[in-house]
């Protein structure tokens, strides 16, 4: 094998390595400050005011948010634009509300990739409100490394549908407070899913 063809296969290499991480990119993507400081002061008020939770299917006490001004807050043009650059393609508010839950001593979340809801895969979205616990949410990127990372308040993780496995790791001190949410870059929904997509509008 002359000198030439092996430029040329650590060549293809070196590009399809580069491809491979570049498709990843917007798989796990995590950033600080999302929101002002009013609208941020304005959701704690509101949030604390809330009555009638109830335990999800993970145990985690919960509520639908069915706020125009939280909506507002989230799916307003400035911060679809935020998103959608961020994860490099125009998103959309999904129609699934938003859900604010709580995880207190012993409760996580176990292993698991997002279910796909959509034909193309939605970005779903943690917003931490408050984070007073040593939980962390860890995921597997796409080489086979695991990663760690502790929530702060007002910040935002963003975890690409049908992508990376991620969980929660259970609290042992304090709490964590957070909003759930889905940005989608389409509105076409998948047949294959349709009954938990009808599940997570409820």
């Amino acid at each position: 094998m002359n000198y030439k063809i092996i430029l040329i296969i650590i060549f293809i290499i070196i590009i399809s390595l580069g491809y491979y991480h570049y498709i990843h990119l917007d798989s796990v993507i995590y950033i600080d400050d999302f929101l002002n400081k009013q609208d941020y002061s304005e959701l704690i008020n509101h949030i604390h005011n809330l009555q009638d939770l109830k335990p999800n299917n993970n145990g985690l006490l919960s509520k639908k948010l069915k706020d125009q001004n939280i909506n507002d807050m989230f799916y307003n043009k400035q911060n679809l634009n935020k998103i959608s650059n961020l994860v490099g393609k125009k998103v959309y508010q999904s129609k699934i509300p938003i859900e604010y839950r709580i995880y207190n001593k012993s409760q996580g979340m176990f292993w698991h990739t997002d279910v796909l809801l959509y034909e193309i895969p939605q970005y779903e979205i943690v917003y931490t409100l408050n984070n007073t616990s040593d939980s962390v949410t860890e995921y597997i990127d796409h080489w086979g490394m695991k990663h760690n990372v502790w929530t702060k308040p007002n910040s935002l993780m963003i975890v690409k549908a049908d992508s990376y496995k991620h969980g929660v790791k259970p609290v042992t001190k304090g709490t964590r407070e957070i909003l759930k949410m889905i940005y989608t870059p389409t509105k076409t929904i998948n047949e294959k899913n349709k009954m938990a997509y009808n599940y997570a509008l409820t």
